[in-house]
């Protein structure tokens, strides 16, 4: 993925980062943002601009957007938000209800398949007259509005790196172990399992100069897990545990 373009199930964990909250914080300040926008496009402007072109659904492994046209809507969104907030028992907090017109009917999908653009986002927020929260802002702009001079938003890049790097391995770890461990009863489920083991195997190599880096974001793409899309981008922060003649695409 671009660096553009988010999943739905990272807007919370973003959010408290940035601002130092908890996920429940975090998750209440994005419900209350939620119902803004609601109230301003809906109720008050007679607006052009969808919510559909702002949120949509992929794929596990990918942005694109899905060919059964999934329909999201702000109550679906706003309830996934609220569900951090005040949890209700046998409800899964991962899942968000969108309509599937091929189907038409209702469907619930896992929260990490449904994106969005921080760009279009952000636009959507400031046509509102709202404020735009930071981490969705590229770099120069939370330069500009902070008074950060360059040095100070490459620090906040790395850092940025440095964090999904590892939110990413440990989401590895736990798809790797998922697909071991879970017995898979339908066809897509199995196919998605024996996927993810079998790249999992491709890290295994007993070559000297082995670069793991583009068998990790081919891991990371069939888990659904987000990760740096480049593997140059991973070699970098690996340092001396990488050989630097290592083989591998860049």
């Amino acid at each position: 993925m671009n660096d553009d373009v988010m999943r739905l199930s990272n807007l919370v964990p973003e959010y408290a980062r940035c601002y130092r909250v908890s996920h429940h914080e975090a998750a209440h300040a994005l419900h209350e943002l939620i119902q803004e926008l609601y109230i301003e496009y809906s109720e008050v402007r007679d607006s052009r601009l969808s919510l559909n072109n702002i949120f949509w659904v992929g794929k596990t492994g990918s942005p694109q957007r899905s060919a059964r046209f999934y329909n999201l809507s702000f109550e679906g969104i706003s309830k996934y938000f609220d569900c951090f907030c005040n949890p209700l028992p046998g409800i899964d907090n991962n899942l968000i209800d969108c309509f599937c017109a091929s189907d038409a009917d209702l469907k619930k999908v896992p929260a990490n398949v449904v994106y969005t653009s921080r760009k279009a986002l952000d636009t959507w927020i400031l046509n509102a007259g709202l404020e735009t929260p930071k981490f969705l802002l590229d770099d120069e702009s939370t330069s500009q509005a902070e008074g950060d001079n360059g040095e100070r938003g490459l620090q906040q890049k790395e850092r940025n790196y440095i964090s999904l790097i590892i939110n990413g391995l440990i989401e590895l770890i736990k798809e790797v172990d998922k697909a071991h461990a879970d017995q898979a009863f339908d066809e897509e489920s199995k196919m998605r399992a024996d996927t993810i083991k079998r790249r999992a195997l491709g890290l295994r190599s007993t070559r000297k100069n082995f670069n793991p880096c583009p068998a990790i974001l081919s891991l990371a793409a069939a888990a659904g897990v987000d990760m740096p899309n480049s593997p140059k981008t991973l070699r970098k922060y690996m340092g001396d545990h990488l050989p630097s003649d290592a083989g591998g695409t860049e």
